[in-house]
């Protein structure tokens, strides 16, 4: 947040302590003293107030810990704002809100003199909170940060507080966009960029309101403003495009609809790189996130050099500013492959959009590897300074990961070594590196008289990571596939003791029915573990295919689920037919060029056919999801077990890209 030189900066009548003066006995030091404090200061603020943060922000950090400023005064408050506003600027948001919270009600005592430094501390809380999703916070400081500004100054606080009670309904965010109007229409050279940002805003209220005829007049007046509907083209360009055909959409007008689009460039790269995603789950319905399956959204995001999408922001919504949040939270914790993120073109990867439903998958465990996961979460978190597995971005988090191995292994802490680098493997959705990340840990751990759990685990997850057991580790020597390696696993010594690692690795290949028998029977491991389930719904599926019902029912009664938790929790049935033809291309996405996926999410009956399908992502918005309905119904799969014929699989997700032959 750059700061103007108006107001109080340098020239402030702040008086910091003089430095303690030099004994002229005092021999020359060949190290030239440090300015004075207040020229210090001084020099800090000069820097801020010309952007340049790099050089004050040092300055500040260093007066903020010199025990001659004392705290409490109006210099120690100044220091704090002033260096908090450079942490802003340098995205250091936690560090910032810190400093700035300490600060502000310093410099509010002093009144008129730190007006300027006051507004500029709320305006960055303001913005702080409303990265985090704090509705109140952000409207709460934005208020605040307006009373001591005139209407010049006030004008894009006033765009900022609109943009976050735009889903509140009622007038707040009208009014205050038609306030924003007034200022920005009676300037004497009014800003078109600033006019165009305006009505675009306003038009997303609208939208968000239903009233989509209002809401196209000022989008269309939006792009009067920025120039009309041409070749050339910029982000906000793309975005108040993206906007129209949202609501010519909503106004009935499929074809304007698609124009618009088409003049955002949406569905025109080929291939469809934004499908790869190594990690795009879309939010669960349910009262955690508060989103129902009727709720659905429009969410604009970018991806990042490391592969996480940084911000994303829901444009559209029916719901209120918690439903918004809560699909713009989801789609920030997506991941690309730096490799993935090279085939999209960098204009397109700063700026896209997705239509995007919740998940009523609610209740689904993992996977068959999750029980050991979770085993593996608890011996590691006390080594893993507070890194939360959860909520991790995967891009930043396998560079952290990385530094925190490196200084586990200068403290010569091998455990800890050890969880870090682990738990960077099972992050990495690159299979090689993550193969690479197990092997080190085994080398390590092998070396430390870590528990045997430890090497159990980590060489499940190697096994499954790429295919292949590292040489060194096993007392044969060959890479193996998981399939053939998991005898030579299982033969390790005491690994055959270790139940849960030992039935997690017999599950993972294509196990028969001896195996399958030997993992239900296993005593070591609770009666209605998920281990067990799984190989029990596994055994009742194929009695039921060799005939055996009354096997199949016992086998199926063994598992203690309902018919409804089992096909949630089942072994997902395999497809026979996809159903597709040429003729599921929609005729006017062919028209436009445009090419795009929809991820689906239905139910699978137990005799193999598909109902209550649904889409849940889907791009580019608008143009696929009522063809990929459609083909769900032609989808089959193999039968399941279950005594009454119903669900075999709920909520089950599937993707279907839809391509342009002549462009592959």
């Amino acid at each position: 947040m750059k700061r103007s030189e108006c107001g109080c900066i340098a020239g402030c009548v702040i008086v910091l302590a003089a430095a303690a003066p030099v004994s002229a006995a005092a021999p020359v030091s060949a190290t030239p003293p440090l300015p004075s404090l207040q020229q210090q200061f001084n020099d800090a603020s000069n820097a801020a107030a010309k952007g340049d943060c790099a050089t004050a922000l040092p300055i500040f950090q260093r007066l903020g810990d010199d025990p001659r400023v004392k705290p409490g005064t109006l210099a120690a408050g100044t220091i704090a704002v002033r260096g908090g506003l450079c942490l802003y600027d340098a995205a250091r948001y936690e560090e910032a809100e810190t400093q700035l919270l300490v600060g502000l009600p310093i410099l509010r005592q002093a009144g008129v003199s730190m007006a300027f430094d006051v507004s500029s501390g709320e305006q960055a809380l303001g913005a702080i909170a409303m990265r985090r999703r704090d509705h109140d916070g952000a409207v709460a400081h934005f208020t605040a940060t307006m009373e001591p500004l005139d209407d010049a100054a006030r004008l894009s606080l006033l765009i900022k507080r609109a943009q976050v009670t735009q889903f509140d309904g009622g007038r707040q965010a009208l009014d205050d966009l038609g306030h924003a109007l007034r200022i920005a229409s009676v300037q004497r050279k009014p800003d078109n960029a600033t006019l165009a940002t305006i009505h675009t805003v306003r038009g997303r209220v609208l939208m968000n309101q239903g009233r989509n005829k209002e809401a196209l007049a000022d989008l269309k007046q939006a792009l009067d403003l920025s120039g009309g509907l041409t070749d050339r083209v910029s982000y906000s360009q793309v975005a108040m495009r993206g906007d129209l055909a949202e609501a010519e959409l909503l106004n009935g007008n499929n074809d304007q609809a698609r124009l618009y689009l088409a003049y955002t460039g949406a569905g025109r790269i080929q291939q469809s790189p934004f499908a790869i995603a190594a990690s795009m789950a879309p939010p669960q319905c349910g009262t955690e996130t508060g989103l129902t399956p009727e709720d659905s959204a429009i969410v604009e995001f970018g991806i990042d050099d490391a592969g996480d999408v940084p911000v994303a922001t829901t444009v559209y919504t029916k719901g209120d500013y918690a439903v918004a949040s809560a699909f713009a939270r989801a789609v920030e914790q997506w991941y690309w492959r730096p490799s993935d993120i090279a085939k999209i073109p960098p204009f397109y990867r700063l700026l896209t959009r997705v239509e995007l439903r919740c998940s009523a998958s609610g209740g689904q465990l993992p996977g068959i590897t999750s029980p050991l996961r979770d085993r593996f979460s608890e011996w590691a978190t006390p080594y893993l300074a507070g890194f939360d597995f959860e909520n991790a971005k995967v891009g930043s988090s396998l560079e952290s990961l990385a530094t925190l191995a490196k200084k586990r292994e200068a403290a010569n802490d091998q455990a800890g070594e050890v969880a870090a680098i682990t738990a960077r493997g099972i992050l990495n959705p690159s299979t090689t590196a993550s193969a690479a990340d197990f092997d080190k840990a085994l080398a390590i751990a092998g070396r430390s008289h870590l528990p045997p759990e430890v090497v159990d685990f980590i060489l499940v997850f190697r096994a499954q990571a790429a295919g292949q057991l590292p040489r060194g580790i096993l007392r044969s020597g060959d890479s193996q596939t998981p399939r053939d390696a998991a005898p030579l696993v299982l033969a390790q010594p005491g690994f055959a003791q270790d139940a849960l690692a030992n039935d997690t690795l017999l599950l993972l290949g294509h196990p028969g029915t001896a195996t399958l028998i030997q993992v239900a029977d296993d005593n070591r491991l609770p009666d209605h573990h998920p281990l067990r389930q799984v190989a029990l719904l596994r055994l009742a599926n194929l009695s039921a295919a060799a005939g055996k019902l009354d096997q199949a029912h016992e086998y199926f009664s063994r598992t203690g689920l309902s018919e409804e938790q089992c096909s949630l929790i089942g072994v997902e049935p395999a497809m026979k037919s996809s159903g597709a033809s040429s003729s599921d291309f929609p005729a006017e996405a062919l028209r436009y060029g445009f090419e795009g996926w929809v991820d689906l999410e239905f139910d699978i009956n137990a005799d193999g056919t598909t109902a209550h399908a649904r889409p849940v992502i889907a791009y580019p918005p608008f143009v696929f999801v009522a063809a990929a309905t459609g083909m769900a119904r032609n989808i089959r799969y193999q039968a399941s077990y279950r005594p009454s014929d119903k669900l075999a699989c709920s909520a089950h997700q599937q993707t279907i890209n839809f391509g342009i032959p002549s462009n592959h």
